[in-house]
């Protein structure tokens, strides 16, 4: 990608994209940080929308509700959010966007769980932590954006715990 291309396509000057981006760098994280929220947001979106109205809904509701790992649309928003990942391995600009981007979504996953939690049955209750940590963290490359976010080995240890022995 080069500065000057990417400048003429746009119709303005090479002194403008420094200006505005600082950098090659710069530029790649803007658009590749942008494609790689487009992606995230179609997800969540999914999310929403099998979540949708105001009604109870039931565990099942909930489970059908997370992205599954293999799947048409999955497959290839993994590719992309892989692709943006390894960039973000040498460009820091994108590294800290992407961080800053994933903790947003984090939050944003609070405020659905909010919603989730007073939604489902009496007795029935959420466990955020099991539920953020397979929705971000799982993935050691989002682990390692999270920054003071991410889950760290005791929290993992502990998850294992809890999901993987029956009592």
């Amino acid at each position: 990608m080069r500065v000057a291309r990417v400048a003429a396509q746009a119709g303005c000057s090479i002194t403008s994209m420094y200006r505005h981006f600082g950098s090659r760098d710069g530029l790649l994280a803007e658009v590749l940080l942008q494609i790689y929220e487009e992606s995230f947001d179609q997800q969540f979106d999914a999310v929403r929308r099998l979540l949708d109205g105001s009604g109870p809904i039931s565990e099942d509701d909930v489970v059908d509700s997370v992205p599954l790992p293999h799947g048409g649309v999955s497959a290839k928003q993994h590719a992309v959010r892989s692709q943006v990942l390894a960039v973000a391995g040498t460009n820091p600009i994108l590294r800290a966007k992407l961080g800053e981007s994933l903790r947003t979504r984090r939050m944003l996953l609070g405020q659905l769980m909010n919603e989730i939690d007073s939604r489902l049955p009496d007795g029935v209750t959420l466990d955020r932590e099991v539920l953020a940590v397979y929705v971000f963290n799982l993935n050691w490359q989002y682990n390692d954006l999270l920054g003071d976010w991410s889950v760290t080995n005791e929290q993992y240890r502990t998850l294992l715990r809890r999901t993987i022995f029956s009592r």
